[in-house]
């Protein structure tokens, strides 16, 4: 498993993890929308929802809640998948989801973010995890919220991400060249 010095590693290298030539913020959205693509190509969610506001963003969608129940000797799933690297792809229902959509781990994305949070509706009730740089600041706790799935918030450290803003129109076209199938899902971006 993943350590503090790995997403440390992440920090300190970040060319290695993440293209810097390319746009550091979309790279880090798309290896965010992984768990909501996936569930939208198996017909669980119909609408996943990007915000923007400056270098923070929220990907939320009305599927299915990710796991909270750890196997022996683990975290849970959902707690994992937000901190330990290449935890998203092991956590794939197919071997090639993860091939197609974790290049970039959503834990590496927590690593250079400040601040990031996931909620996540299991049998109609709420829980939500806060992180910095990574690492949880708690365990899982009972929020107030009303609507299903999950709620990913990220605000990527400005350090690590240069001056790059989002590109909703680039990443939405990248995602749909990937060959999901998503005619179902309604992907909405909005800036704040």
């Amino acid at each position: 498993m993943a350590t503090a010095k790995d997403l440390q590693s992440v920090r300190s290298r970040v060319g290695v993890h993440f293209d810097k030539k390319g746009n550091i913020p979309n790279q880090c959205l798309r290896a965010v929308l992984c768990v909501s693509l996936t569930a939208a190509h198996e017909g669980k969610v119909t609408e996943i929802n990007v915000e923007a506001d400056g270098n923070e963003f929220i990907v939320t969608d009305n599927g299915p809640g990710l796991s909270l129940t750890a196997l022996p000797g683990r975290r849970p799933p959902a707690e994992e998948i937000m901190s330990l690297i290449g935890a998203c792809g092991e956590h794939k229902p197919h071997p090639q989801y993860a091939e197609l959509l974790c290049s970039i781990s959503i834990a590496e994305v927590a690593a250079i973010s400040s601040t990031s949070s996931l909620a996540t509706m299991i049998d109609g009730v709420a829980w939500a995890q806060k992180y910095s740089f990574g690492e949880p600041s708690g365990d899982f706790r009972e929020v107030k919220r009303s609507s299903p799935g999950n709620r990913f918030r990220f605000e990527l450290d400005k350090r690590y991400i240069g001056s790059s803003d989002f590109d909703f129109p680039a990443i939405d076209k990248e995602i749909r060249a990937i060959g999901l199938k998503l005619e179902n899902t309604e992907i909405s971006y909005s800036n704040k």
